[in-house]
């Protein structure tokens, strides 16, 4: 029988669910980041984990599975949409904007549920409550993730439901890190990609696009044994966008609906105990780019729209 419940980690509340194949732990105050996922029987953390409430306070996208709105880099931390000009916080040392502002704010919870093996918990998060957040994106954005746990499976489901009277210029992904247990010669990742968006010197994407050269074997398999990679790359449009991470016996299939069309792959350095996969639903700098929306990803919930985001973990064992 699944499980549900709260407990305190060093004063911030924690909700951890349980069933027969994980035990999850996701804190709601920072940005309803599930920082752990115990996989049970392989008895290993498939996500980085923290070790102290501190270090996931000092820099809450480096742990678990961040959600990013917008996500990555935006140039200048600014751009133009719809006859404006938005200004988002600069906050990196060079006066750009990264990774959005619900990645460490505080969200609600409003329901638990269990069911047979099943496990779940609804938070939400409303830009109206936070002014600052207006301020950089002024839209009444409600935001509703549906986190559950069934079998071998994680699944999240995140609705965007625009309360304003103007379009919103959107962009989410998540930053969520995969354990390589310090063994990457075992490990594969296989992405569906069509080609890299070229990056400058501060990892904002120019607008060109490079061919995929060495990393064409990433839509076979690449093997992350000496691979040192901070990337950007466009999904292929003629397959499901499903990244599968996996080693002899055992495989992590992440997969997500169809506006996920990006993915950046970050190894922080030469592989060995991590590799950062990232499904976005624009590029980086997606709004500042003369590339066309069919490439980029760049979108906008219309007023009163909602649009419904789907992504899932999903453990396979052969």
């Amino acid at each position: 029988m699944a499980t549900a419940h709260q407990r305190q980690w060093d004063g911030a509340a924690v909700y951890v669910l349980e069933n027969s194949n994980f035990t999850l732990s996701l804190i709601p105050e920072l940005g309803s980041n599930v920082y752990r996922v115990w996989d049970k029987i392989a008895e290993r953390d498939v996500v980085r984990v923290p070790d102290s409430l501190d270090a996931l306070r000092q820099k809450p996208v480096h742990y678990g599975i961040p959600l990013l709105l917008p996500p990555s880099r935006i140039r200048g931390a600014a751009f133009p949409f719809n006859g404006k000009t938005y200004h988002m916080e600069q906050n990196t040392p060079d006066g750009h904007h990264i990774h959005g502002f619900v990645l460490s704010r505080p969200w609600r919870v409003t329901e638990t549920a269990v069911d047979d093996d099943t496990a779940s918990i609804t938070t939400e998060f409303r830009t109206a409550d936070f002014p600052e957040v207006m301020g950089q994106y002024p839209h009444d954005m409600t935001i509703r993730l549906h986190t559950e746990i069934r079998g071998a499976s994680l699944t999240q489901t995140i609705s965007f439901r625009n309360g304003s009277e103007e379009p919103a210029p959107f962009g989410f992904g998540t930053h969520t890190w995969f354990l390589l247990d310090g063994e990457p010669e075992k490990w594969t990742l296989t992405l569906p990609v069509e080609d890299i968006w070229e990056l400058n010197e501060k990892l904002l994407a120019t607008g060109n696009r490079l061919a995929l050269g060495k990393y064409e074997l990433l839509n076979e398999g690449l093997n992350l044994q000496g691979q040192n990679m901070d990337m950007a790359f466009r999904g292929r449009s003629d397959l499901p966008a499903v990244a599968v991470l996996s080693k002899p016996g055992y495989a992590i299939r992440y997969r997500g609906n169809e506006p996920f069309t990006q993915w950046v792959v970050y190894t922080k350095g030469e592989a060995f105990d991590i590799v950062c996969v990232e499904p976005l639903t624009w590029t980086p700098d997606a709004p500042n780019l003369d590339a066309g929306s069919e490439f980029t990803g760049m979108r906008s919930i219309a007023p009163g729209e909602e649009l419904v985001l789907t992504l899932a973990l999903e453990i396979e064992r052969v």
